[in-house]
């Protein structure tokens, strides 16, 4: 039976999707409360949010190094051959770009190719990244992410392997924050408020790439509107739940205002074993529909 993007609540979400992984909770709690979960402390590979903590990590890296992100890299020939998504594998030639537009990518088209030269990048500048991202999570209290390796050889656009619970993911974005949160964020008290190990100028950043994605696939795929009309969200790509999501399953992320302009993150994972999902377009759509719950829960 093929799944289709329904009009459902939260809770009757637990229920239309058993195998469904969540957790949603409001932005603007001092708490991690989870306004609805289900199963959301059970754990599960990243499988397409492993980039969420790539670019973390090269964010924070680029707080102690002010021309990081600036920094140049190639995606070459030997990156595309290694690439399982994205665009710039079709490509020839060389390609120059900065790391801060190859995160970019990244994020917004799940692209592979960029993710292998990232990684090729780190490594030459003497970056251990698999331990600098597990210092980071600890460091913020993140207990939930245990990281086991980086891609080699072949990627699909993560970077990063491991795993983490969805309660795990939505404390993450909740340590993001939200784009209103940023608008309100130059006083000395909210900057004093601040965890230390993850300031103003990274959130922004991870905020400027989590709002660009081009048609996620994942929790933001049946939001009202299309392209630059659909409502506002942070999100990352979901191109790779065409790939790979048989082997480790399909997660996704999503923070937006809800229909009455209260924002809400959710996190959300379906396991490879899912009963009744014949493909990913029936994934997407069980995912899309608990973005849609979500947006109208207020």
């Amino acid at each position: 039976m093929v799944a289709e993007v329904k009009m459902l609540s939260l809770q009757e979400c637990a229920s239309a999707f058993p195998e469904l992984r969540f957790a949603v909770d409001a932005a603007d709690s001092d708490t991690f409360t989870a306004t609805s979960a289900s199963r959301a402390e059970e754990a599960h590979d990243l499988a397409g949010i492993g980039k969420l903590l790539l670019g973390l990590t090269l964010a924070h890296l680029g707080e102690g190094d002010e021309g990081f992100l600036e920094h140049p890299l190639a995606v070459t020939a030997e990156h595309r051959a290694g690439a399982r998504t994205g665009t710039l594998r079709l490509m020839s030639g060389d390609l120059e770009l900065r790391v801060d537009d190859a995160v970019n990518l990244v994020f917004s088209t799940g692209d592979a190719a960029c993710v292998l030269a990232l990684l090729e990048f780190t490594k030459s500048e003497g970056v251990d990244l698999l331990a600098e991202a597990q210092n980071l999570v600890d460091t913020l209290g993140l207990n939930a992410f245990q990281f086991t390796g980086t891609e080699e050889a072949k990627s699909w656009g993560e970077g990063l392997l491991g795993r983490t619970t969805c309660a795990g993911t939505l404390e993450l974005l909740r340590a993001l924050g939200t784009p209103s949160d940023l608008e309100t964020a130059g006083t000395a008290a909210t900057e004093l408020a601040e965890p230390p190990a993850l300031s103003l100028k990274t959130r922004q950043r991870m905020h400027g790439w989590m709002g660009r994605v081009f048609e996620p696939a994942g929790l933001a795929s049946a939001l009202p509107g299309f392209g630059p009309n659909r409502v506002a969200h942070q999100t990352l790509s979901g191109l790779e739940l065409t790939t790979r999501g048989s082997e480790c399953g399909y997660s996704s992320v999503l923070t937006l205002p809800t229909e009455a302009g209260e924002w809400v993150h959710v996190a959300a994972h379906m396991p490879p074993s899912s009963a009744g999902f014949q493909s990913p377009r029936d994934v997407s759509a069980a995912l899309g529909t608990l973005g849609l719950s979500a947006y109208h829960s207020a």
